[in-house]
């Protein structure tokens, strides 16, 4: 295909784009004015007639609220088959403009090779037919960024590119999906039954996968009724990965998803206010954390010896004291005094909890009939059941979280994801062995997605070079080779790096540092500069990374003879959290040592 019959191609697909956007806006428009008048009519109907009418009236507003959301991108896809029209696949459907949701059965055939298919009809027969050829778009705010073309008479051709963000905040559906190989869409329609393993490096696409199976259980005709989004809980790290989740499961077109952190989840179902705060890790340095975090962690073997009770903190010091030193007393007392939980203290109570009440239940609002019909609403506690929870970042939880949450599952379906890279394990005593939480993962219920490098060759051959496991594809950009530095102070070390953010003013950057602490050098910053922990980093990427305290590791030498398990575990974690800081650069990579 030459580029003159590319240009009309790319000319006619944007005539054809710009119809189907103002059908649409049409249908949106006439919908909007036949629920202005239900609304009008509603208070003159009878009682059986207003319920009716409420019915249709809140399934025209999700209606208006997806074809607002089908306007900037009503497809992504375009389908011809022999022995049909032409049809389209997007987010959400639009029948008159014969575009279809991409969780609709005739959706399987994006993945056909042109030729000879089948594919499941709406009423469940098997059709067959000639797909004779497939476009793929990208479209966003009305307008082809990417398009590509295969059929039957010419290998799939590359028609029209734009440049797009590679910014991971500006991910859309129809990039996604158009990436996505067969194998994984057999992951997303994989059984609803049973735990499913999704691991892969950063940059694979694990996190998005996982999300458009949620997306597809929730709806699903024959599944969305057991998979209702308020049902689903999601366990995030932190608040960026809490962020991102609830911007992208709404574009999916699911509400109403639990999206949460375990502390958040713990608080909920202890009904502790505000005012108790979660810290990450508790001390004055890291050696005094370490050793602080080790005794909670041999101390869940006491737990059975205390019952639960309101007073949270002395709970949690009967358990302790049989761990503890005198030292560790104090910093417990300091913890108390400034009313903060780590993640032990949350399983502790969590499981003394359980055993006192026999399962984990949550306060909830609830109606109860007096006399004369009237309501009355009350607070109770309820069981807590989940018909689909996601770990994401599975190798970070204990594996007390995990049974914790997990016993809040529908006993029946189990159905629970668990998306992470256990290469990528920046928390000590995190999960280490899938039977300490019970889990066997049979080969069709995991996938191992590969990483889509984004990194230049020099920083992959760093990476390489510092003995990590890696390949290097042959077709990568060489990119600039990285920089190593050394400095004698802190202020030549801000000023050099000072110079960098001066000279990268166009592009997002981020400074990585082992502790929060070392940002206290730096004044205000622009909006494309990040400062981050290794741990805030994790799952993100920017252009260009300036990794601090590269070797700045404690004296954990003398955990071999007090705490060898320790010891073994601190190199282990040393080990991923340098991979974690280097693996985030895109195009450049500065390292301070």
């Amino acid at each position: 295909m030459n580029q003159e019959e590319k240009n009309k191609r790319f000319a006619a697909a944007k005539e054809e784009l710009s119809t189907h956007i103002s059908h649409i806006q049409d249908y949106k428009h006439d919908l909007e004015l036949k629920t202005q008048n239900l609304k009008k009519e509603y208070k003159d109907l009878q009682d059986g007639d207003k319920f009716v009418q409420g019915k249709l009236y809140l399934y025209n507003k999700k209606r208006i609220e997806e074809l607002e959301k089908s306007v900037p991108s009503p497809y992504f896809m375009k389908c011809h088959l022999s022995r049909d029209k032409n049809f389209y696949l997007g987010k959400f459907s639009v029948p008159e403009e014969r575009i279809y949701s991409w969780v609709t059965p005739i959706a399987s055939l994006r993945f056909k090779k042109p030729g000879d298919v089948s594919y499941t009809g709406p009423e469940g027969e098997i059709m067959r037919g000639q797909l004779l050829q497939k476009d793929q778009f990208m479209i966003t705010a009305g307008k082809i960024l990417f398009f590509a073309s295969e059929s039957t008479e010419y290998e799939r051709e590359l028609i029209y590119q734009d440049y797009f963000s590679r910014q991971k905040k500006g991910f859309v559906l129809a990039e996604i999906v158009a990436q996505m190989e067969e194998a994984q869409d057999k992951v997303i329609r994989a059984h609803l039954k049973g735990s499913l393993l999704i691991s892969g490096p950063a940059g694979s696409g694990k996190t998005t996968l996982a999300l458009h199976r949620v997306a597809y259980l929730a709806q699903s005709p024959e599944l969305s009724d057991y998979f209702k989004p308020h049902s689903i809980i999601v366990f995030v790290q932190d608040k960026g990965s809490k962020e991102y989740f609830s911007a992208l499961l709404p574009d999916l077109g699911i509400h109403g998803v639990h999206i949460m952190t375990f502390f958040e989840w713990g608080c909920g179902i202890l009904d502790l206010d505000q005012s108790y705060k979660e810290v990450y890790r508790f001390g004055d340095d890291e050696i005094e954390k370490d050793v602080y975090e080790y005794k909670k962690k041999q101390a869940f073997s006491f737990m059975h010896k205390v019952e639960f009770a309101k007073d949270i903190y002395g709970i949690l010091e009967k358990v302790y004291s049989h761990m503890f030193s005198e030292k560790e007393h104090l910093v417990f007392q300091k913890q108390k005094k400034r009313k903060v939980l780590d993640r032990f203290d949350m399983v502790i109570l969590l499981q003394l909890f359980k055993k006192k009440y026999g399962q984990i239940t949550l306060m909830q609002d609830y109606y109860k009939m007096k006399k004369g019909n009237e309501a009355q609403k009350s607070v109770g506690r309820f069981p807590v059941s989940y018909s689909l929870m996601i770990f994401d970042e599975f190798q970070n939880y204990l594996p007390e979280e995990i049974l914790l949450a997990k016993s809040t599952v529908d006993e029946q379906k189990q159905a629970i994801m668990y998306v992470g890279d256990i290469a990528q394990q920046t928390k000590l005593m995190s999960l280490q062995k899938w039977e300490d939480v019970h889990e066997h993962f049979a080969e069709d219920r995991q996938v191992v997605l590969q990483k889509v490098y984004r990194n230049t060759k020099h920083i992959l051959e760093y990476i390489q070079g510092q003995g990590y496991d890696i390949e290097i594809g042959e077709n990568l950009v060489l990119g600039k080779p990285v920089i190593e530095r050394s400095f004698n102070s802190q202020k030549e070390e801000k000023e050099f790096i000072e110079i960098v953010l001066q000279e990268h003013t166009d592009k997002q950057i981020a400074v990585l540092a082992r502790n929060k602490a070392y940002f206290d050098i730096f004044g205000s910053q622009s909006d494309n500069v990040h400062l981050l922990t290794l741990h805030e980093a994790q799952g993100l990427e920017f252009n260009v990374v300036i990794f601090a305290e590269f070797d700045k590791v404690g004296d954990i030498e003398k955990y071999k003879k007090s705490h060898p398990d320790l010891y073994e575990e601190k190199l282990k974690q040393e080990k991923d959290l340098k991979y974690v800081g280097l693996t985030r650069a895109i195009e450049q990579l500065i390292v301070l040592k």
